[in-house]
């Protein structure tokens, strides 16, 4: 019963509803997606954060004037103590930024979200009440 009354609201929907309906579909589709990329933008650089924090905090204890390895690609190139810590101390302060701007970004697409989740909901229940209200009378 309930998915004859469906069809019926979609085949009663004019021209005008059926392309609103169908850009609300897209606009949905795409802040989802958005939403996605920036979790998963947000999740890489954390671990990115994480693992220089973490190689730094095992570099502090070793002296300067320590030889030092930097892997890039296969091949490894002799880099200066001092330089490798503050290149890891860059990468750790540049996560963190980053990940604040992601946290922010990451709240303004869930809002967004959100507010085009109840757009689409109220557009459905404002179509299926007329619709109910034209059967019956």
């Amino acid at each position: 019963v309930n998915a004859g009354v469906m069809a019926m609201v979609q085949l009663e929907l004019d021209d005008k509803d059926k392309e609103s309906f169908q850009e609300m579909q897209q606009s949905v589709g795409q802040a989802q997606q958005e939403l996605q990329m920036v979790s998963s933008k947000l999740r890489t650089r954390e671990q990115e954060g994480k693992l220089a924090a973490l190689t730094l905090s095992e570099l502090q204890s070793m002296d300067d004037s320590t030889t030092a390895y930097q892997q890039v690609g296969k091949m490894f190139l002799q880099k200066p103590m001092a330089e490798l810590k503050q290149q890891l101390s860059d990468k750790v302060d540049g996560c963190r930024k980053e990940l604040s701007a992601l946290t922010e970004k990451k709240a303004h697409v869930e809002e967004a979200l959100k507010k085009v989740n109840d757009d689409f909901q109220e557009f459905i229940k404002t179509h299926l009440v007329q619709q109910a209200t034209a059967g019956s009378s």
